[in-house]
């Protein structure tokens, strides 16, 4: 039987036909099930991703929520002291955390709150089941269980609200600082909150005029506890001279150390601001020199109002021409409290203290439990404690709980143990409480007293004196009064002298409040609590 070439033609056409169909097929389910694949791990890389941002979002707000409770808690308990914080203190038990690598003791200023504990505190912030420390006076807000985010745990708070940069608003959130670069943000920022996260070594801004003050802050810096090394700034031209020239009202600097500073500037210098409107606490300087000419101060060159609390101040040299101190060139109003200062060498002109240069009490002025163990020299108008106080307003001044020891060792008129030059106008009030000097003034002219050289109190000045005591006879031979000599027609001052003996006594002190001051009977005069037990933030570092 013959074969029809046609039929097998369109036999195999027909037959290739399928087969292309049918390889066409299987390479499409083939494509599709590929496609298919990928685009459930994207979906599950992504969900992942938006699970890890989403809880960083959740945790983040819970974080404001916490912070912005923890302010208002902080805001009422400054208005009434006698409410209680909630939470446990952890003054007497303090927790240790290791928090991204670095061991840390939350101490003092901290409470535990749990919200499980705390059920309105559970139900506003909707936390249940998460624990954390919260610094009502920093804000300071730390995850006791840490907070797992990219594969990393965070314990503190700040780290983790600041991780993404570009989602950071530096006028409402935190800036971490970890190394001497990010100080520059400091210039960029001046509104914003910082806290540092690490040491910084400032050898980094160390040529020529080194660092460049920050013109105005009005922001946060918290130290928690780190160092600032090797500030050197070389500016003998420029006014308002230190880390910040000038920190506004709306400042505040807490927690944080310096070591081995060189700052040398104009009017206004310090090293932590040439002039302070705002709030410091927990500020430690701890070697190193401060040169300027007038307003200089070892921690700020001029204070004029906020406050100044707990803070220490070891250099060896502060030197300028006028209104020189060891820890503030001119206090003009606002209050100082539980600062020590301890200066190798102040030098200047005029208005030399071994605390504070010159007091101006433009407002009300509070001076309480401050103590300075200094060598001053100069030319007049130098103190112990305070080289100079001049209330020419309706003002007040209230320096309790002080003392001074040390030497004027050169000066040629105005200069007492506590104070060189005293002079009020008529409706100032002026109160010292509870003081006392132990200063060896080598040129013993007609101005040197004992506690104050020369003093010019208006008629119209209502002074307080109480529990005030300078101790005598401290080179052989001297001849000192109280008060070395006093203006005629004035409001007479009068303090009584004790003797070696006598200041190494408790007895002596009977009325003195000793929950504040401590004595080591017969072996020294007496100190501050505070000095012994500085509650400095307290911080131990591994790596």
């Amino acid at each position: 039987m013959g074969m029809n070439l046609k039929d097998i033609f369109r036999k195999d056409d027909e037959t290739l036909v399928v087969d292309r169909t049918k390889q066409a097929l299987r390479s499409f389910i083939t494509l599709a099930v590929i496609v298919t694949i990928m685009l459930v791990v994207v979906v599950i890389l992504r969900n992942t991703g938006n699970v890890d941002e989403n809880r960083r979002v959740a945790i983040t707000r819970d974080i404001q929520n916490i912070q912005h409770y923890v302010r208002n808690k902080a805001s009422d308990v400054k208005e009434n002291p006698d409410l209680e914080l909630p939470g446990k203190s952890l003054e007497e038990e303090p927790i240790t955390l290791n928090v991204n690598g670095i061991i840390e003791e939350y101490r003092y200023g901290y409470y535990l709150l749990s919200p499980e504990d705390y059920s309105d505190m559970a139900t506003a912030l909707n936390i249940t089941g998460e624990y954390y420390i919260v610094n009502y006076d920093t804000y300071d807000v730390i995850n006791c269980a840490g907070i797992k985010y990219n594969k990393k745990m965070y314990y503190s708070v700040d780290d983790l609200v600041a991780i993404d940069t570009k989602q950071l608003i530096p006028s409402e959130n935190t800036i971490i600082i970890k190394v001497a670069e990010d100080m520059k943000k400091l210039h960029q920022y001046p509104n914003a909150n910082f806290k540092l996260a690490g040491n910084i070594d400032m050898q980094t801004y160390s040529a020529g005029e080194g660092w460049d003050p920050v013109d105005e802050f009005s922001g946060t810096l918290d130290g928690r506890g780190y160092t600032i090394s090797n500030l050197m700034i070389d500016r003998p031209t420029q006014t308002y001279v230190g880390l910040f020239g000038e920190a506004n009202s709306k400042s505040r600097i807490v927690n944080l150390t310096f070591k081995d500073v060189k700052v040398i500037g104009e009017t206004y210098t310090g090293v932590l601001a040439g002039t302070m409107y705002g709030n410091i606490n927990n500020v430690i300087i701890e070697g190193g020199t401060v040169t300027g000419i007038d307003k200089v101060g070892g921690l700020v060159g001029s204070h004029q109002q906020g406050t100044i609390t707990t803070c220490k101040v070891i250099l060896e040299t502060v030197a300028g021409e006028n209104q020189v101190g060891g820890a503030v060139g001119i206090l003009n109003s606002g209050t100082v409290q539980e600062v020590m200062a301890k200066t190798n060498n102040i030098y200047a002109v005029e208005s030399v203290g071994g605390f504070v240069g010159a007091i101006s009490a433009t407002n009300p002025t509070y001076f309480n439990e401050c103590s300075s163990t200094s060598t001053c020299s100069g030319r007049e108008s130098i103190g112990g404690l305070v080289g100079k106080i001049e209330i020419l307003s309706n003002s007040n001044l209230y320096i309790n709980n002080c003392y001074s020891k040390g030497t004027i060792s050169e000066g040629e008129k105005n200069m007492g143990g506590l104070v060189g030059y005293i002079r009020t106008s008529s409706g100032a009030g002026i109160s010292f409480e509870d003081l006392y000097a132990s200063v060896n003034i080598l040129n013993k002219v007609a101005t040197a007293g004992g506690c104050v050289g020369y003093s010019n109190v208006s008629l119209g000045t209502s002074p307080t004196i109480l529990g005030v005591f300078w101790e005598k006879n401290l080179a052989v031979g001297e001849v000192l009064n109280s008060v070395g000599t006093q203006a005629t027609d004035t409001m007479r001052l009068d303090f009584t002298s004790k003797s070696y003996d006598e200041m190494r006594y408790r007895s002596t002190f009977a009325d003195w409040d000793f929950d504040i001051w401590g004595i080591n009977e017969r072996v020294d005069s007496p100190y501050l609590k505070f000095e012994n037990g500085f509650k400095q933030y307290t911080k131990e570092k591994e790596r």
